[in-house]
């Protein structure tokens, strides 16, 4: 499988620059909560530099700050700026931008690190494949929101922004917004990390991984440490 003209948007904030996981914060602390975001980063970036590397698919850190974009964490991959607005305005414009560019775009977050390069193969061939089924691809998380959405179709702004994000119905009302401008597929659901309950789903997850990459290994060690202090806060 050839990917040359797809592209995969990791959605990142610099820490020092823009808050980083408050909400996990409160349940960890803000070291523990900042090792979290470092490590799932890690195992993200790596699941999509190796599906850049076997598919030349194009990899991309979409920063959150001008400033962040200058920062050492981001020097791995091509640097795209979110812009300004909420976060409808900036899927929209990384969206746009890539899209003149690259023939499908996948958006990630940076904090579902079991996302697998399986996942994102068979994601890129949703989107790529040469009958046309499909124009998206949308990723729903277990608390309403969602890690991953894919296109292959240029979207009017409205239709990001129009959606209720950092809600239950998040992920319904973007997949509503996607299905009036063509058919959408659905993958796995998966959790992403908001709050210290979160991560002992996490494990879960990560722990049913056949091939753990040595960055999604380095969390798994990192949860089994810290998921009994977990546990006892999260009773």
């Amino acid at each position: 499988m050839t990917c040359q003209n797809a592209s995969i948007a990791i959605f990142v904030k610099t820490p020092g620059l823009s808050p980083i996981k408050t909400r996990l914060s409160v349940g960890i602390g803000r070291d523990s909560s900042a090792e979290f975001y470092r490590l799932s980063v890690a195992a993200i970036s790596a699941a999509v530099a190796t599906v850049a590397d076997s598919t030349g698919t194009t990899p991309y850190w979409a920063v959150a700050e001008e400033a962040g974009l200058y920062d050492p964490r981001w020097q791995e991959f091509s640097r795209i700026p979110q812009g300004s607005g909420g976060l409808g305005d900036r899927l929209h414009k990384v969206f746009n931008e890539l899209q003149s560019q690259h023939a499908a775009v996948i958006g990630i977050g940076a904090d579902s690190p079991q996302i697998t390069p399986a996942l994102l193969e068979s994601t890129l061939q949703v989107l790529l494949n040469s009958r046309g089924i499909y124009s998206h691809v949308l990723g729903r998380c277990y608390d309403g929101g969602f890690y991953l959405v894919g296109s292959n179709s240029h979207l009017a702004k409205q239709t990001w922004t129009k959606i209720p994000y950092s809600t239950a119905t998040a992920a319904e009302s973007l997949a509503q917004s996607l299905r009036s401008s063509g058919q959408l597929k659905e993958i796995a659901s998966l959790t992403d990390v908001d709050t210290a309950e979160d991560l002992i789903t996490l494990k879960k997850e990560m722990l049913a991984i056949s091939k753990p990459s040595p960055e999604q290994l380095m969390l798994i060690g990192w949860l089994e440490r810290n998921i009994s202090q977990v546990s006892r806060k999260c009773k």
